[in-house]
């Protein structure tokens, strides 16, 4: 066990080694081998594997199970931790209690999914002398606090919640990014599957997973809501905006504009302008 100010780390530990003799702020504990499950643990979503680290506190600890042939690491910051942090770590801004608030939730512990600077971090510290793992140990300490400092909590929850994979999560953010960037142009499920390397039946289901409509849903409403700009911001022509958002022929534009904001593009540009002068 590694022991530095408030900062317990357990390296290497199996499934037995669960007892905590106080009750710590913040628990991260990375899966070498094995998994931990908890409350309906039958479930992907409830279960870590191996190469995943787990975020949580004292209120979750008790509900997690490990394997048999569970093999990790855990490391465990205490109430004493928050001042260590403050001295040896000043100007990172990182803050212990901040970063419980936002990982974990009681009973629900937090997973980040396979990242390779947190498989790096946790390495540090093999193979090393006792003398060379305290000091390899505050390196990798640090580097695991800021990856959880700058960590984008949304994509991870949606991993979680959704049972994706972090690198579905990412091929869905890259497609959407495609989209708004050529809104001028309309793509077919089939281009995009093969542009972003993606099952088409996948990339349909991950992307309403992450932002709640269909692909093509998405687009329209995204495209007729830089038209609804446009109409608001300049003087260009309905037609010349039409086919700034992909679209050639003027009623479908105005079919579709009503479809998404209620109203047509005339109706809309009219009362924004009355709203306007008023």
């Amino acid at each position: 066990m590694l022991n530095i100010n408030g900062i317990e780390w357990l390296h290497k530990v199996g499934c037995y080694h669960t007892t905590l003799e106080r009750d710590p702020l913040l628990v991260l504990e990375f899966c070498r081998k094995g998994q931990i499950s908890w409350a309906g643990g039958a479930l992907p979503c409830n279960q870590l594997k191996a190469g995943e680290m787990l975020v949580y506190d004292a209120w979750t600890s008790g509900a997690l199970t490990r394997s048999a042939d569970y093999c990790g690491d855990r490391i465990l910051f205490f109430e004493e931790s928050i001042k260590y942090i403050r001295e040896h770590f000043a100007g990172f801004l990182i803050d212990i209690k901040m970063l419980a608030q936002k990982m974990c939730r009681p009973g629900r512990p937090f997973i980040v999914h396979t990242k390779e600077e947190v498989a790096s971090a946790f390495e540090k510290i093999d193979n090393k002398s006792k003398n060379l793992q305290a000091e390899y140990g505050r390196l990798a300490i640090l580097e695991l606090l800021l990856t959880l400092k700058n960590l984008d909590t949304q994509r991870e929850s949606i991993c979680r919640e959704c049972n994706l994979s972090s690198m579905q999560i990412e091929k869905i953010y890259c497609i959407r990014s495609f989209i708004c960037e050529n809104m001028d142009s309309h793509f077919t499920i089939e281009e995009l599957s093969n542009k972003f390397d993606m099952p088409p039946t996948a990339m349909k289901l991950c992307f309403k997973n992450v932002f709640g409509l269909p692909v093509f849903t998405y687009a329209r409403r995204e495209r007729m809501k830089l038209a609804a700009k446009q109409l608001r911001e300049c003087d260009r022509g309905i037609l010349e905006i039409a086919g700034e958002v992909g679209y050639n022929n003027g009623s479908k534009f105005a079919h579709a504009f009503q479809d998404v904001m209620g109203m047509t593009p005339k109706e809309y540009r009219k009362k924004y302008r009355m709203t306007n002068v008023a």
